[in-house]
């Protein structure tokens, strides 16, 4: 069943301004099939496009760990549009010869964002110095997410005394990195699995309790394949984190740019080095079971700024 959502539009131009309520079909004006260059099919994606916004946006559903893909339409009047989601912002740019700018751009909603009306704001510039701002209401709706418990070595729920100032370093340290926001767009193309022959397990936003006292939720997906199968980069990138942190054990981190990452962890070999550009498909590491780990398996995690977000959502996107 398609989801319902009422957009409400503003656009104020620098002579009047003019007010409309929008009610959208269930499709949202969106196709559930869409044909890529190549002739294949893009499957389940809803497509905003509401009469005299100057961008799209592509998108699986308004669920809680889900990816938007923001596009500037073609012909638009606007060289340059701010787009706005919460606390999100990015900016979208007409190609042009002295511009690193890009004409498109993604925006998260975070795992944990409750059901709730949030404001999509877009500010667009035009050549001759003239602005426009827009402003919408889209729905988050609401989602269940699985239930699980696990057992654990003891020291993984309740680590050793001489372990614990580590563990927040390393805290901190992936804080950083996951906060510096790259200017180039690093990537090409669709995002595929680090694993692509193997199948994921469906436990994304999955609630754990490990050994009956610590909880937690699981921000990505586990991917299971016998131990030494190498994994992949899931996009091109630059190598930010390679090592080992005591819960994700060995962890590779890539940045893809503009405040874009993937983040694989449990490896019981690494490939590759922090500072090492990676392209889509290169091996990065061997799948394994260290940290918090209960078997051979790779944990898949995605973070768009702020925003923890299902890695399917986002390889399912036609970048």
């Amino acid at each position: 069943m398609r989801k319902r959502f009422a957009v409400r539009w503003r656009a104020a131009a620098a002579v009047g301004a003019v007010t409309a309520l929008l009610a959208m079909a269930p499709a949202l004006g969106a196709q559930d099939v869409r044909a890529k260059e190549d002739g294949s099919a893009i499957i389940g994606l809803d497509i905003f496009d509401p009469a005299g916004a100057p961008f799209t946006l592509t998108f699986r559903s308004l669920d809680p760990g889900e990816v938007l893909l923001a596009r500037l339409k073609e012909g638009t009047p606007f060289l340059r549009v701010m787009v706005s989601l919460g606390a999100q912002s990015r900016v979208l740019e007409a190609p042009s010869g002295d511009s690193s700018g890009s004409p498109m751009a993604l925006l998260g909603i975070d795992l944990g964002t409750e059901p709730q009306p949030l404001k999509l704001k877009a500010k667009g510039w035009r050549a001759d110095g003239t602005e426009e701002s827009f402003e919408w209401l889209i729905v988050v709706t609401p989602k269940e997410f699985p239930q699980t418990r696990l057992q654990v070595a003891p020291a993984m729920t309740h680590p050793p005394a001489e372990r614990l100032e580590s563990i927040r370093r390393e805290s901190v340290l992936v804080a950083e990195i996951l906060g510096r926001v790259s200017a180039d767009w690093l990537a090409e193309g669709a995002f595929q699995s680090p694993l692509p022959d193997h199948k994921p397990f469906p436990n994304f936003g999955q609630q754990r309790v490990y050994n009956k006292t610590v909880a937690s939720v699981h921000s990505g997906v586990d991917i299971s394949a016998p131990r030494g199968t190498r994994a992949v980069a899931p996009n091109s990138g630059r190598i930010v984190l390679a090592n080992k942190l005591y819960y994700s054990g060995w962890t590779v981190i890539i940045d893809h740019g503009r405040g874009v990452f993937t983040y694989c962890c449990h490896f019981d070999k690494v490939l590759v080095k922090r500072g090492e550009s990676v392209k889509k498909g290169q091996a990065i590491a061997e799948v394994g079971s260290t940290g918090r780990s209960t078997g051979p398996h790779l944990h898949w995690s995605v973070r768009i700024l702020s925003a923890r977000v299902d890695p399917f959502s986002l390889a399912a996107l036609p970048l």
